[in-house]
């Protein structure tokens, strides 16, 4: 029994980059052997353990064989023969496919470690148009690695799974999953294009108009990068569909968290009207409406949104906080409390009418003063 620290540890380590987890495969052992080591068995359809101190996770060599649709119609070798090497030949791309020994050795049968040097992104054996899951983790991986290049004949590679209908055995969780690690939506977005699939995993052409918001976005982006992965994708998420349906049916067709799809909802609702509403004395009513449709019952959500909208900084966006916290704060009396729900409601509304009209006073007076 050896075991090897393989794949991205070792990818990251050779690029520079932090590495986030570490994965292992061990060489000439059983299921039972891992069980008597203390290792907790968790793969149900071949052999993966993991460690009971580090939680980190250890899988039989193994090779695979094509036994029918999609990524999940394999059946695996897990024997303790299997070697090493016949172990990375079943891996994607070839700096996926280097191990390290327990002495720091690299174990390279692919040349990953050159094609990191000369940024190409190169499939390991044919085995790669097998499985089509292999075509996202290609356009991850360029996404994700600025300069790296998919090589010619990994394309034709790639041009064979889509003509082979594989693409089509592909679930919603799997294609989020790899939307979801792509650091940007937006050059995902492009190298699918690139690729020929945008339509086919992203349900939808891309448009002029698609382009258009794509460049605002990007450059949004890059000024400082002040948002975090929930707002940066739930904002192509709301840019990339024009309505609330079609944003729907995007989610529905990537299995999208419930809390990227309500962000993306929110952006898309009232963005325009937060960013485009200027106080006046007389305007409170439509101030009033859109903190209806903002639903501030909702803290967290509200926050990332008024972080997605301040670009260039809104100087309404503090004065809006301290707007909610005032109508927030306001609470019914006893005797109001014992009224009926219309009359309660009645009472709330003409509350949060005053509540407004005089913060709006108060906010226009200290522009006014500052100026």
């Amino acid at each position: 029994m050896k075991t090897y620290l393989v794949g991205g540890a070792v990818r990251d380590e050779l690029l520079g980059l932090p590495v986030k987890e570490k994965d292992w495969v061990v060489v000439g052992s059983t299921p039972n052997e891992m069980r008597k080591n203390k290792f907790k068995q968790v793969g149900k359809d071949f052999p993966v353990f993991i460690h009971t101190k580090t939680g980190e996770e250890y899988a039989l060599a193994r090779t695979e064989r094509k036994s029918g649709h999609g990524y999940t119609g394999f059946e695996f070798d897990t024997n303790p023969n299997v070697t090493l090497e016949e172990d990375l030949e079943r891996r994607d791309l070839t700096i996926n496919a280097i191990a390290q020994d327990e002495d720091g050795t690299l174990i390279d049968p692919f040349n990953g470690k050159e094609d990191i040097k000369n940024k190409k992104l190169r499939h390991v054996s044919d085995a790669f148009s097998e499985d089509p899951l292999r075509v996202l983790r290609a356009a991850r991986f360029k996404t994700n690695l600025p300069g790296f290049v998919i090589v010619p004949e990994t394309k034709d590679k790639i041009k064979e799974i889509i003509n082979s209908g594989e693409l089509n055995y592909l679930t919603g969780e799997r294609m989020w999953q790899e939307f979801y690690k792509a650091n940007s939506p937006w050059i995902f977005s492009n190298v699918l294009e690139e690729l020929n699939i945008h339509e086919l995993i992203l349900g939808k052409k891309r448009s002029d108009m698609d382009e258009l918001i794509n460049e605002i976005t990007i450059n949004m982006m890059t000024e400082g990068e002040k948002i975090n992965k929930l707002q940066h994708i739930a904002t192509f998420i709301s840019c990339y569909n024009t309505n609330a349906k079609d944003i729907n049916i995007f989610c529905d067709r990537l299995k999208v968290p419930n809390e990227y799809r309500d962000l993306a909802l929110m952006f898309n609702n009232c963005y325009h009207d937060f960013v485009c509403y200027q106080p006046t004395a007389d305007n409170h009513d439509e101030l009033i409406s859109l903190i209806k449709k903002l639903d501030i019952r909702k803290e967290e959500r509200l926050q990332n949104f008024f972080e997605m909208t301040d670009y260039p900084d809104n100087p309404f966006t503090s004065s809006f906080l301290e707007l909610i916290h005032k109508i927030k704060s306001f609470k019914l009396d006893e005797k109001d409390q014992r009224k009926s729900n219309k009359e309660i409601h009645k009472i709330i509304e003409n509350v949060h009418r005053e509540i407004t009209k005089d913060h709006i006073k108060e906010y226009l007076n200290s522009k006014q003063n500052k100026s």
